[in-house]
């Protein structure tokens, strides 16, 4: 693949670290933006929803509130100089556990989670040289400030599930950028099965877009949702179920091997019609045996980000571990590598969303072919881009055609990408049998009789759709047609060896037209 000098990378990667000019050693080769970051804890009640039913088992009356929460981390761009404090790395190890910014864990609830922390780094990483670095990494102060106050802007969203540390750094320095940033919290109602927790997370999604369009403070056309690990399968359902998502991206997810993901109800590849990248290691994306669903959102413009670094750790493109190479220092030979690899997945995802959701030229540019970015090697990882089929029209679109372009266009159209789809709504004979009805009552001839006549193309060998085409004819006025097409119906019929009870009713409707 060809290569380029970026311009633009190099800007990116200058060391800004904090529009105050502060250095901060952990971003200091990432592309922080030029805004100040925000921090908040939300939590809503979801009245349409409850989490236990009025009565237990046994029969005793469940106490207290049991409608849904959904608590919300907020990363948004801030006004300078605004918010009670800079929020520490340690306060990232813990915050999923409260509801709010001014809520208070006891210390004790705090010392488990740093150290649950501690023992994940190194169960995953190896062995800390002691804890003077531990305790310093604990202190480091990150972007954001807790309640600062939001730019007067309306800025493009990217939602998703939270995964708690593990696209903190990521989540920050998207929002330094120039992007709200919304990740809900999953709580004891969402265990269970895949197919289980979309039916749950997926709308406490949408009610966090509605919570945010009302609050005031994004951009409703530019929204987009990624997510990391396992916290990225339920924003995939989100992006093929609702039509405001713009671009999906993740991160490290095998979303393609889960079997009960694949059979949640909102799951269907041909339903993804918007830009995805999907960032992933070679080692892992060899073991994923279920990648050709990657493949069938053929309606999708793909970017398959492939990072090459070998003996990968899946956990090397969250925040713990790039920490574990810039500030604790125990990756080994391999640590400046597995550095360069988050910096890489973090310079995709940043451009992807300016192309995709702000049309910023440069990041454009960036994703069309593989760049030269300064300071990494461009072994570390390799580009393959999947440009997307035209995707035929839905049964509501197809009408809109019809209404506003007429049913010479709508059928033009179909021509051309219905071939696209063998899962096509447009291909269940009595949709089309009932939008033509829709028209005929409107007494819309052309389009009436232009629906009929694509539907017993699509089927024919079903009688019935050609009944409803002699129908449309008969009540045009077009009594040749009329009883050209009943022939045909009392020819089909008549190579049956036996009818059923339509289909005696289909001949005799036929005759009768051929009589009159």
């Amino acid at each position: 693949m060809k290569k380029i000098n970026y311009l633009l990378v190099s800007i990116v990667l200058v060391a800004t670290n904090s529009i105050l000019g502060q250095k901060n050693l952990l971003y200091e080769n990432l592309p922080v933006g030029k805004y100040a970051v925000g921090f908040k804890i939300i939590t809503l009640t979801d009245d349409s929803r409850v989490i236990k039913p009025e009565y237990n088992y046994l029969g005793e009356k469940n106490e207290g509130d049991l409608t849904r929460k959904i608590t919300i981390h907020l990363w948004y761009p801030a006004i300078p100089n605004t918010g009670n404090r800079t929020i520490k790395y340690n306060e990232y190890c813990y915050n999923h556990l409260i509801t709010a910014n001014d809520e208070v864990l006891p210390e004790d609830q705090k010392k488990i989670q740093w150290e649950n922390n501690k023992s994940s780094l190194e169960r995953w990483f190896g062995k800390l040289p002691g804890e003077e670095a531990w305790n310093s990494l604990l202190q480091t102060n990150m972007l954001a400030k807790s309640g600062a106050d939001h730019v007067k802007e309306k800025l493009p969203l990217l939602i998703g599930m939270l995964r708690p540390m593990s696209t903190t750094m990521t989540n920050e320095l998207l929002a330094s950028n120039g992007y709200v940033i919304a990740m809900i919290v999953q709580g004891n109602f969402s265990i269970g099965a895949f197919s289980q927790i979309a039916l749950n997370d997926v709308p406490s999604l949408q009610q966090v877009i509605a919570f945010l369009k009302k609050d005031g403070h994004i951009d409703e056309h530019k929204i987009g949702t990624f997510g990391f690990s396992g916290s990225g399968f339920i924003q995939v359902l989100l992006a093929m179920h609702d039509v405001r998502i713009k671009a999906l991206a993740d991160m490290e997810s095998a979303i393609f091997g889960i079997k009960e993901y694949m059979v949640s109800n909102y799951y269907n590849p041909m339903k993804l019609k918007i830009p995805f990248m999907h960032i992933y290691s070679k080692e892992l994306a060899g073991r994923d045996t279920h990648f050709e669903e990657f493949y069938k959102m053929k309606f999708s413009k793909r970017y398959h980000v492939i990072l090459n670094q070998p003996e990968w750790q899946h956990w090397n493109v969250a925040t713990e571990g790039y920490t574990s190479c810039v500030a604790l220092h125990i990756r080994g030979k391999e640590e400046m590598n597995i550095q360069k690899s988050f910096e890489v997945a973090n310079i995709y995802l940043l451009n992807f969303f300016n192309a995709e959701l702000k049309s910023y030229e440069q990041a454009k540019t960036f994703l069309s072919v593989k760049p030269v970015i300064p300071k990494i090697p461009s072994t570390l990882w390799d580009i393959d881009i999947l440009n997307p089929v035209q995707a035929p029209p839905n049964k509501d679109d197809f009408e809109n055609i019809i209404r506003s372009k007429g049913i010479q266009e709508a059928i033009t159209v179909i021509g051309k990408t219905l071939s696209n789809d063998s899962t096509s709504e447009l291909y269940q004979g009595f949709i089309l049998n009932r939008m033509g009805y829709t028209f005929l009552n409107e007494q819309k001839m052309e389009a009436a009789i232009g629906i009929f006549k694509l539907n017993t193309e699509l089927h024919p060998e079903d009688a019935n759709w050609f009944d409803s085409l002699a129908e449309a004819y008969e009540v045009s006025g077009n009594t040749p047609m009329t009883k050209q097409i009943s022939q045909f119906i009392l020819d089909m019929l008549n190579k049956k060896s036996e009818l059923n009870e339509a289909e005696k009713s289909l001949k005799e409707t036929a005759l009768k037209r051929l009589e009159g």
